[in-house]
C-alpha cells in the first residue's frame, strides 16, 4: 500500500504520534509487531509522572534557553496532555489524578530533591516538600526521610490506556496493523519502503518508536540502549480497613533509590509494587520476584500474609545517560528512544511533538534536541556489566539504610 507516514511501534509514543498525525490530516499507517501496548507501554507500573528526569535549569544550561525551556515545558505539560486524551476519547483505564510522591530514601538524596522543588516552583508548578511524618501518613510506609509532591501526577491501567489510544487513532483515520513486525526500512531516493512479512508499505516519512523492542530494524538503534526489566507484582484486593492505611489519598509513589521501587493502589484495590528485574530477556527470575515481594512487605508490614496474585514485567529502554534521544539519521526517517522508565506521561507528549515536526518536515519545530545514533561500546558485553552495576547499586542503597 501507499501512505504518507508509517509509524513503527504501537506503544504510547507511536500511538500518540499516529493519532496526532491523523488529527492533522496525514494519511498514516501504524505497524505493530504484536498488539497495542504489548511491550513496555502495557507492562509498567501505571504511574503518570510529568516532567523529564533532568531538572529545567540543567536542560536550559545544556540546550540553551529556547530549546531547553521548550523541552522542560513539554515534560511539565505531559500529564495534562494524557489527561486530556483520556477525557476527549473516553478511555476507560482506571485513571485518577491524585498526585505523585517522590519518596526520598536517604538524607544524602535530599539536597537534590530540594533543588528540584525550587526550580519547578520558580517555573510556576505547585510542588510541595513533605516531612518524614507527612510522607509516612500519605504513603503508609515509614521508610522515607522526606517526600516531593507533584499534584499533577496520577495512576492508571497502562494497557487499557494503550488500547484506548489505538482506538482513538483508528477513529481519527489512522490505519493500524497488528501482528505486523517491520522487517526492514529502505529508501529508493524518492521515499521509503517498510517491509513486513505480509507486504510493503511505501511512504514519504517513517517514525520508529520501538523502545527496548527495536530488534535489528535499525541495528545501531538497538545497540544504543541498555534494556532493563521493570518488574511488577500485585496483591489480591486488600480489605477496606487496610486500604485506608496504604496510600489513603490515592497518591502514586516512586523513590530516589538507585534501584528504585514504586507503588500504587489500582482500581480493584490491589497494591501494585514494582522495581528492577533482570538485565535482559523477558523471563522473570524467581530471585528477583522474591526480593521484590520482600521489599513490598518490608515497606508495608500491615499487609501481613495477603498473597501476591499477579506478576509481570516489561523492558525499559535505558540510555547510558538516562535521557531521551531523538534521531533523524536521514531526511524523512525519524527515531525516538530512551524513555528510561518515564514513558506513561512523557511518551504520548513526545509522540505528539514528533507528529508536529513530521507534518512540516522540519526538526526545528521539535521541542527536543536531535542527536546522532550512538551505539554503546562493547554492547555485546552489556549484560554482565549491567549485572555488576545493579549489584553495586543495590549494595549502596542498603548501606544508606533504607
Amino acid at each position: 500500500m501507499r501512505t504518507e507516514v508509517v509509524v513503527v511501534g504501537g506503544g504510547f509514543c507511536g500511538l500518540s504520534c499516529a493519532l496526532h498525525l491523523a488529527l492533522n490530516g496525514a494519511d498514516t499507517v501504524l505497524l505493530e509487531a504484536q498488539s497495542p501496548g504489548w511491550g513496555a507501554s502495557g507492562r509498567n507500573g501505571g504511574q503518570l509522572i510529568p516532567c523529564f528526569k533532568a531538572d529545567p535549569e540543567d536542560l536550559i544550561e545544556r540546550l540553551g534557553p529556547d530549546l531547553g525551556g521548550a523541552m522542560a515545558d513539554l515534560g511539565a505539560g505531559a500529564g495534562d496532555l494524557v489527561a486530556g486524551l483520556i477525557e476527549r476519547y473516553g478511555i476507560d483505564c482506571g485513571f485518577h489524578r491524585d498526585g505523585w510522591i517522590l519518596g526520598v530514601h536517604s538524607n544524602a538524596a535530599l539536597p537534590a530533591v530540594r533543588e528540584r522543588a525550587r526550580q519547578w516552583k520558580e517555573r510556576g508548578r505547585d510542588i510541595r516538600l513533605l516531612g518524614r511524618e507527612e510522607v509516612a501518613a500519605l504513603t503508609g510506609c515509614d521508610r522515607y526521610v522526606a517526600g516531593y509532591l507533584d499534584p499533577t501526577g496520577g495512576g492508571l491501567n497502562p494497557l487499557s490506556l494503550a488500547r484506548g489510544l489505538a482506538a482513538a487513532a483508528q477513529e481519527m483515520g489512522a490505519r493500524l496493523y497488528t501482528d505486523s513486525p517491520a522487517l526492514s526500512i529502505e529508501t529508493d531516493g524518492k521515499g521509503w519502503k517498510v517491509k513486513t512479512g505480509r507486504g510493503v508499505v511505501q511512504c514519504d516519512q517513517v517514525v520508529v518508536a520501538t523502545g527496548a523492542y527495536s530488534g535489528n530494524l535499525i541495528p545501531e538503534l538497538r545497540r544504543s540502549i541498555l534494556p532493563m526489566q521493570s518488574l511488577q507484582i500485585a496483591t489480591e484486593p486488600l480489605p477496606e480497613p487496610l486500604r485506608k492505611t496504604i496510600l489513603p489519598k490515592g497518591h502514586v509513589v516512586s523513590d530516589t533509590r538507585r534501584l528504585l521501587t514504586y507503588f500504587r493502589m489500582n482500581e480493584e484495590g490491589r497494591l501494585v509494587f514494582g522495581g528492577r528485574g533482570s538485565t535482559g530477556g523477558e523471563n522473570m527470575k524467581s530471585a528477583h520476584l522474591v526480593r521484590l515481594e520482600a521489599a513490598m512487605r518490608g515497606c508495608f508490614p500491615q499487609i501481613g500474609t495477603i498473597p501476591v496474585t499477579y506478576r509481570w514485567a516489561g523492558q525499559v529502554d535505558l540510555t547510558p545517560e538516562r535521557a531521551l534521544r531523538v534521531h533523524c539519521p536521514k531526511p524523512g526517517l525519524w527515531a525516538v528512544i530512551g524513555f528510561s522508565g518515564r514513558g506513561v506521561a512523557i511518551a504520548p507528549a513526545v509522540g505528539k511533538a514528533l507528529a508536529s515536526a513530521v507534518m512540516v518536515r522540519d526538526a526545528r519545530h521539535l521541542p527536543l534536541p536531535l542527536s546522532p545514533v550512538r551505539p554503546v561500546p562493547f554492547h555485546g558485553l552489556r549484560r554482565p556489566a549491567m549485572a555488576l552495576a545493579v549489584g553495586w547499586s543495590w549494595l549502596r542503597d542498603r548501606i544508606e539504610g533504607v
